[in-house]
């Protein structure tokens, strides 16, 4: 438990396995210099007159976490975080776990996280397009697929296990079509949405796997692969129509039944249908709820007319160098 002067607490729900990991993989060394981070952080934030954003210790925590405790690229992180969501409102104001169209897009299950995490301790997003329903898409609008995506990395980004052992994403490609890609794809809000998830959310997206990929995916590919960091490109992986890769790397109990072998006997977390319920109700906890209406509420943004501007000798970083870290 952190506690900061003030009394402030902080707990944590990482087992001792993933605190290792923190300390070995993201400089996170021991709660005094935590602490002293956090603090460095939220005074740095509070002295932009151009920034608001909470403070408190959990939020501040994951951009250093997911900067490996870089001040100065968890300010940059922090920036880019609310930069993008000030630009887009539709995206990231009312999140709403209630309400009755995110609701419909969840329960198509073109994202759904599964209720248990993988052997590695990473949570596990699913994903397919067999029950999208394009029709609907084009009557409340494509933006509405970017915010119920919004809902869900928001409600990604609370959960420390996502900051510290990561994400995964599964993906079944059996039942796209072409007409699904001219109507659901937009390449500014591709373009926007991508670089916001890969530079600014404080997640570790560890692998992202696709299987029953169709014949025009080299097309699918092209379009995406030219927003992609090099980093992510190099963690996408192709099974075809085998999941035996899957099943070794990621283990069996975290798998929805759908995909599970017919042999298969272990432990089991439900059909699609009962997991996206399962996260949809996780979403609806107290705790989330208070945090992502707080969140989504359109009060936090950044001023774009009051940033200072850089001159040209500085680094494009520069303006986060206000602050007297003595």
């Amino acid at each position: 438990m952190a506690e900061e002067k003030g009394g402030t607490q902080f707990v944590s729900v990482l087992d001792a396995a993933s605190k290792k990991k923190a300390r070995d993989e993201l400089n996170e060394r021991n709660e005094k210099d935590t602490i002293l981070a956090v603090q460095s952080l939220r005074e740095w934030a509070l002295q932009q007159d151009w920034l608001k954003s909470p403070t408190d210790y959990a939020f501040l925590l994951r951009f250093l976490r997911f900067r490996k405790f870089s001040q100065l690229d968890a300010r940059k992180a922090l920036e880019k975080f609310w930069t993008v969501r000030t630009g887009r409102p539709d995206w990231f104001t009312n999140e709403d776990p209630f309400d009755p169209v995110l609701l419909k897009l969840m329960r198509m299950g073109a994202f759904y996280a599964s209720p248990k995490r993988d052997k590695h301790g990473r949570i596990v997003m699913f994903g397919g397009f067999e029950k999208l329903d394009t029709e609907f898409f084009k009557s409340v609008g494509v933006s509405k697929m970017y915010h119920m995506s919004a809902l869900l990395c928001d409600w990604l980004t609370f959960n420390e296990h996502a900051q510290v052992n990561g994400v995964v994403f599964v993906s079944n490609y059996a039942g796209i079509t072409w007409s699904m890609i001219t109507t659901l794809y937009n390449p500014e809000f591709e373009k926007e949405f991508t670089s916001y998830f890969q530079k600014s959310l404080p997640i570790r997206v560890k692998s992202l796997d696709i299987f029953n990929e169709p014949p025009f995916f080299d097309a699918i590919w092209a379009m995406v692969s030219i927003i992609l960091s090099k980093k992510l490109k190099s963690r996408f992986h192709l099974h075809g129509k085998s999941l035996v890769k899957i099943y070794n790397e990621i283990g069996y109990e975290c798998i929805p039944d759908e995909y599970l072998p017919d042999d298969y006997e272990g432990p089991r977390v439900g059909t699609i249908a009962q997991v996206v319920e399962t996260m949809i109700e996780d979403m609806r906890r107290p705790e989330f709820l208070t945090y992502i209406r707080d969140l989504s509420s359109g009060k936090y943004g950044v001023d774009k007319s009051r940033i200072p501007a850089k001159t040209s000798d500085e680094s494009p970083a520069a303006s986060y160098r206000k602050i007297n870290t003595d």
